[in-house]
């Protein structure tokens, strides 16, 4: 199956490079988009995109999520939430939102982007996932290049992009993991949950030489707990992949985290005093600490907004600024 998932993901490189190639001869003779909705092509931004992943399930990843995008949009901050469970969505269960429409309806090439997007507390726009849908399970290669195309050639700018994916190592994880920028594992102290978070590191690097993760451990009694599971992943991971992995931060154990979900309500808006919602607020800190930092490039080909990073300069800033800068 990895081996298959291999082939795939190397034909959808092609795909995409193929179909980049061919928009250029289109436009060639024509104006930007940018330009046609009376705009500098530097006037639309590159976001900051993020999965928030595990190896196992029920670590609270979309809990991290979801109150990761609270945090920035209180900041201002223009923030989408993909909910990449594409069959088993919880976005919308954790927001208290009922979406009309999915992305499945994008698939099916019946709604575009601006149609399925729906708006969650504090402004957030959230695309939402279909639920109980088994096909959406294993997208087709012509599907992930279908949501590639559509989400590049989506007029909407973001600050902030985080993508809830599934658990495990299946074809869906490993392509939304690999379509963003910044790749974010939550575990536990639970075991399974640190065996499972070690599988799906070795996974991702043995089979996409994807080399840097940032770990969040959840439902931790202290700090210290929380760094013991952090070097005892970073030392096996160092040790057998030589891989890098950043320690994001941790969440405390917390009854009102708990009422919150109950309440279908995010625990930075509900409780934002709360020890959860204190140490949101540090992650989401130390996450755009780690986002301002140099793009990292491990080779590896990020698939969302890829034009607009195709255009940036190697130091991540913009054409323009530098061109300022030298002066």
């Amino acid at each position: 199956m990895i081996e298959e998932l291999d082939n795939q993901v190397a034909t959808l490189r092609e795909l995409a490079r193929q179909k980049d190639k061919v928009d250029a001869r289109k436009n060639s003779g024509s104006p930007s988009p940018a330009a046609a909705m009376g705009r500098a092509p530097s006037e639309r931004k590159v976001p900051h995109t993020m999965a928030i992943t595990s190896g196992k399930g029920g670590v609270g990843k979309t809990l991290v999520t979801v109150n990761l995008a609270i945090n920035y949009a209180r900041q201002g901050l223009k923030v989408l939430l993909i909910d990449a469970d594409l069959g088993l969505a919880n976005i919308d269960v954790v927001l208290g939102v009922t979406p009309s429409n999915t992305i499945e309806d994008v698939l099916s090439g019946e709604l575009t982007l601006d149609e399925v997007a729906v708006e969650g507390p504090m402004g957030i726009t959230i695309l939402p996932a279909a639920s109980g849908v088994a096909e959406l399970s294993n997208l087709t290669e012509e599907q992930k290049l279908s949501l590639m195309d559509h989400i590049d050639h989506w007029h909407a700018d973001f600050d902030v992009v985080l993508v809830d994916t599934g658990a495990g190592i299946s074809p869906n994880v490993r392509f939304f993991v690999l379509a963003v920028e910044r790749i974010m594992i939550v575990v536990t102290p639970d075991p399974a949950s640190i065996t499972d978070a070690y599988a799906l590191m070795k996974v991702m690097f043995m089979n996409h030489r994807v080399s840097h993760f940032d770990l969040v451990v959840n439902q931790v009694s202290s700090e210290q707990e929380a760094k013991d599971v952090y070097r005892t992943l970073s030392q096996v991971a160092d040790k057998y992949l030589n891989i890098g992995m950043n320690f994001a931060g941790s969440i405390p154990e917390d009854p009102l985290l708990v009422k919150s979900v109950r309440q279908q309500r995010p625990v930075a808006d509900l409780y934002p005093d709360a020890p959860a919602s204190q140490a949101f607020i540090a992650l989401s800190k130390r996450v755009m600490r780690m986002w301002q930092q140099k793009r990292h490039d491990d080779g590896r080909m990020i698939f969302f907004w890829r034009r607009l990073l195709n255009e940036m300069p190697k130091d991540g800033q913009p054409k323009d600024d530098q061109e300022t800068t030298k002066e």
